[in-house]
């Protein structure tokens, strides 16, 4: 990773409490809620998957560096030169739409954090990501689904669960986790406070007050009955099979 020195917590930050959040002071109030659900998924995958060398495709302002780096023993970042989030930390430009210039079977971490959904040829990121693991090692990908266009025009697609699992399938990846995180009651917090985002500090009032609304038993309730109906995105945990071992006999 390039410029490590350089780098400082954007888009999640780590409260006193030891809790990953969306960071207060970058992630503006029309973001917040997915960024908080975002910190603690990828947080818990991290700490469960995370390990030795570890690339970040789609790596960004690599949001999610402060997070991984107790846990792994190098990161190499990749991104295209457009990227609208910076190109500070890139060790490689390329275009995820393509097959990646990666040693294969030379990682064994990868991770793709809410890019699949800018990807025009999503297939090819799994298929770069099938070559690029070690046996044994796993891909870490989240991807929203009930959420705004962002990015635009880069932004081409939303994916069910059922799709997410047949392109890492299609890849060689076998899935060993794949959870929803919201919903009803976050997708439609989440949109109000995006309705109202023009005004910044009616955005953080609804966003104040859609929280307290959650936090009641029944709302709570629904958001957790509604998770896998109506989810504001996925994560994606899969792994590259372990080379079988070589029979022996007498």
């Amino acid at each position: 990773m390039k410029n490590v020195d350089q780098w400082k917590p954007t888009k999640f930050e780590r409260t006193d409490k030891g809790v990953w959040r969306s960071n207060r002071k970058e992630v503006p109030a029309r973001s917040r809620l997915i960024a908080d659900r975002l910190a603690s998924v990828y947080a818990t995958a991290i700490a469960t998957h995370a390990k030795g060398r570890l690339a970040d495709l789609g790596c960004g302002a690599v949001p999610l560096y402060g997070i991984y780096r107790d846990y792994v023993s190098d990161v190499f970042c990749v991104d295209w030169p457009g990227s609208t989030h910076g190109t500070a930390y890139v060790d490689l430009f390329a275009d995820l739409n393509e097959q990646l210039g990666l040693e294969e079977g030379s990682f064994d971490t990868i991770i793709a954090s809410d890019v699949i959904e800018h990807l025009h040829t999503p297939q090819a990121l799994f298929d770069s990501a099938g070559r690029a693991l070690r046996p044994g090692g796993k891909l870490i990908l989240g991807a929203p689904f009930l959420y705004w266009l962002h990015e635009v025009p880069h932004d081409y697609h939303r994916y069910t669960r059922f799709a997410l699992d047949r392109m890492a399938a299609k890849a060689g990846l076998s899935t060993i986790e794949l959870s929803s995180y919201g919903g009803v009651t976050d997708v439609l917090s989440d949109l109000a406070t995006k309705a109202v985002s023009t005004r910044p500090w009616i955005a953080d009032s609804v966003y104040w007050l859609t929280g307290l609304m959650r936090a009641l038993p029944p709302v709570e309730k629904l958001g957790l009955a509604t998770r896998e109906s109506m989810p504001m995105g996925y994560l994606l945990v899969a792994e590259k099979p372990s080379a079988p071992s070589a029979s022996g006999g007498s």
